[in-house]
């Protein structure tokens, strides 16, 4: 039997479809794509007819008529994943015609593709958002535009930097299944150069557990930042053993970080199957948790990774984006080895003036903020103006700085500026030159409500 064949068989006997001992050879009987929607369907015995119609944004239905045979049918969903047409996978669900959410099979790191098991009659099932998702989209990404507000009396404008400190671009480097090497060596040598990660942990693992002593020592010295990468890095067939592998995790961080904001990343690992019929937006919520996909492997495996990062880093610095690797083990005959791996942070040290090195947590906390962020400059005289920054995110979650660039009028001189705080404390600004013959000033401010006095003295 294939590979296929026998993930096919073990998956639908994981759902309790058909006993593990049943032979089954699946062949793709039908297939068909609607807005960009892609639907296959797999026959145990026999096949089947599949047709497929859009209801509206993030609705389809699909409907299956077998030809002959018993057996299951396997139904395979494959959703745009880039594009004017991206599907928010996350928030995925799919539902019989009464009504039922049925159980859902993905791979760890491919949450666009999925399959699910149905008996062979004749039936409609419906792939879509789930409510919560519908009644809590996110609201659109702000233009620039929209992120600047200017005064002519003064001639002040402010804006939203993009990234933390007004850098061009930012850097965050994930550490994956909490290898020994990442304490022994990732650790000191990020230390070293001054970076701060991500270590994204499997606290059930044998190899967590024999230096959980360390892992949360380093968790007290609070240098690097740790996310959710399940407790055993095994999947899960069961809402209820997905509820335990990601939730032991995040009560485990908060437990760890108790200063910190609750919000932190996941990832559910390469290799690890999870069977749910809970949208994967049920956990993140539940556990103030965020995923964030692309990254750029850096084992020695995937090919030589030094140019392959110098060209990744490099356009992400000239768009202005944020740059995302991923390591595993370190060290001699490991995933890499620590001349290369030094070798990368060289080159993160060349560029360190154009990038944020920060955490996923951080950076992703940032990025949200300015999203839902709005600026206002109201005219208080010829030499003072008032900046406003209204916030929409929690507080409680979202609580990295943002940073606010002014630009100054050719007569004010940054030396000359001061930037004072509602409460009469003064911010403290730096001084840049964005643009040849302009001078602005910058400072950071809390992601609150606010209200900050520009003035020229």
């Amino acid at each position: 039997m294939s590979s296929l064949g026998l993930a096919l068989l073990g998956f639908l006997a994981l759902l309790g479809a058909i006993p593990s001992s049943a032979p089954v050879t699946p062949t793709p009987s039908s297939h068909v794509e609607v807005a960009g929607v892609k639907v296959q369907v797999y026959a145990r015995h026999g096949a089947a007819k599949v047709s497929a119609v859009a209801l509206g944004k993030y609705e389809v239905r699909v409907d299956i008529d077998p030809e002959t045979g018993s057996g299951y049918l396997t139904i395979r969903v494959e959703l745009p994943e880039s594009g004017p047409e991206t599907w928010p996978a996350e928030d995925v669900q799919v539902f019989d015609s009464d009504g039922r959410p049925i159980a859902v099979r993905r791979d760890g790191i491919r949450w666009h593709h999925f399959e699910f098991s149905v008996p062979p009659i004749r039936a409609a099932y419906f792939v879509r958002l789930s409510q919560q998702a519908k009644a809590n989209r996110a609201p659109a990404v702000p233009s620039e535009a929209e992120l600047t507000a200017s005064d002519s009396a003064t001639g002040l404008s402010a804006t939203i930097c993009r990234w933390f400190g007004g850098r061009r671009a930012a850097l965050s480097m994930r550490f994956d299944d909490s290898y020994p090497s990442h304490l022994s060596e990732a650790m000191p040598i990020l230390r070293e150069y001054g970076y701060r990660a991500t270590f994204m942990i499997n606290p059930g693992r044998p190899e967590y557990q024999e230096r959980k002593k360390e892992w949360e020592a380093c968790a007290k010295l609070d240098e690097q930042e740790f996310g959710n990468h399940t407790l055993n890095h095994c999947g899960a067939t069961t809402d209820q053993e997905m509820e335990r592998e990601i939730g032991e995790v995040s009560t485990y961080i908060w437990r760890l970080f108790p200063h910190r904001s609750r919000l932190h990343a996941v990832n559910l690992g390469g290799g690890t199957v999870w069977v749910t019929a809970n949208p994967f937006r049920y956990y993140l919520d539940k556990y103030h948790m965020f995923y964030v996909s692309g990254s750029l492997g850096m084992d020695k495996a995937y090919g030589d990774r030094i140019p392959a990062f110098r060209r990744h880093l490099t356009r992400h610095i000239e768009r202005g984006l944020w740059c995302r690797v991923h390591f595993h083990s370190i060290g001699k005959g490991l995933s890499i080895n620590e001349e290369d791996f030094r070798a990368a942070m060289d080159l993160v040290k060349n560029h360190e003036s154009d990038l944020w090195v920060a955490g996923l947590a951080d950076v992703y906390k940032y990025q949200q903020e300015r999203r839902a962020a709005r600026l206002s400059v109201v005219p208080l005289s010829s030499t003072q103006a008032t900046i406003k920054i209204w916030c929409g995110t929690d507080p409680a979650l979202y609580d990295h700085p943002l940073t606010i660039e002014v630009a100054l009028p050719p007569s004010w001189l940054p030396e000359e500026v001061v930037v004072t705080k509602s409460d009469g404390s003064r911010a403290e600004a730096i001084e840049t030159a964005p643009a040849p013959g302009r001078r602005a000033i910058r400072f950071d401010v809390a992601p609150i409500n606010g209200v900050y006095i520009v003035e020229r003295r």
